[in-house]
């Protein structure tokens, strides 16, 4: 499961888990977590998966002995750590698996119950919270609202076109403070526009913080032009363009937060 736009969302699959709630079945519910500031490597999982599970008893081990060879494998194979700090795996032999990438901590734990443990997951998502990456140029501009990893939404703005510099039509423009004139009006009004559609994207949204990309240029002319209650909510920025994957804007924004809370 990729740890940026997710094929099931974190709230999706805790539903798909809410019905082997007191199932009956001996569910196996892994904790691996990482309390640094960086993804961990592999191996910090594989040991912490090894040292977990010596807290099985005779039967449970036995029970599980397949489960624990899946997760391991699953680790080894196809996990990707980028941008996770815990993984969460339920397993109940042939019957399911499922795995968790979370972005933040979770106590490392090993838990047998009748019920996907899920405790600390609920927990951690009230914790949480919802963040706006505001992307521009000086053509467009991109919002994205993030929540336990997932762009849950997204809008592109096609602002006004800014020149760099303008072309000699006449004489009269052969004066300098006429051409950056027009340039800066080009410019004000694609900011008004982003301002505007900023305005309207958070509104009734419980934004906690915002964090600005792009060209960085723009990044002090978008702060100026926006209300104070959402230039009171900017933390950070980092410079991108706008055309790349969802994905690696949102690990630049995660390297933002990450340097926020140290």
């Amino acid at each position: 499961m990729d740890n940026g736009l997710r094929h099931k969302t974190i709230y999706q699959t805790l539903k798909q888990l809410e019905s082997f709630k007191n199932s009956g079945l001996p569910i196996l519910t892994i904790q691996l977590t990482s309390s640094g500031k960086k993804s961990p490597p592999l191996k910090i999982f594989l040991a912490q998966l090894h040292s977990l599970s010596k807290k099985l008893n005779k039967e449970e081990t036995k029970i599980f002995k397949n489960d624990l060879k899946k997760i391991e494998n699953y680790i080894m194979e196809s996990l990707n750590t980028r941008g996770s700090k815990s993984i969460v795996f339920f397993t109940a032999g042939k019957h399911f698996f499922y795995t968790l990438n979370l972005e933040f901590y979770l106590p490392p734990a090993c838990k047998v119950s009748n019920s996907p443990w899920v405790s600390d997951i609920l927990k951690g998502i009230k914790k949480h919270t919802k963040y706006l990456i505001l992307l521009a140029d000086r053509e467009k501009a991109r919002l994205f609202t993030v929540h336990l990893g997932n762009v849950e939404e997204h809008k592109d703005i096609f602002g006004i076109y800014v020149p760099q510099t303008v072309k000699q039509i006449n004489k009269a423009w052969a004066r300098e403070d006429k051409i950056l004139r027009h340039i800066e009006d080009h410019l004000n009004r694609h900011l008004k526009a982003i301002t505007k559609s900023t305005s309207e994207f958070t509104k009734d949204k419980n934004i906690h913080f915002i964090i600005i990309g792009g060209h960085k240029t723009m990044f002090e002319k978008i702060k100026n032009h926006l209300p104070k209650k959402l230039q009171d909510k900017i933390v950070g920025s980092f410079v991108s363009e706008l055309n790349i994957p969802i994905h690696d804007i949102f690990l630049k924004a995660q390297k933002v937060i990450e340097k926020k809370s140290r």
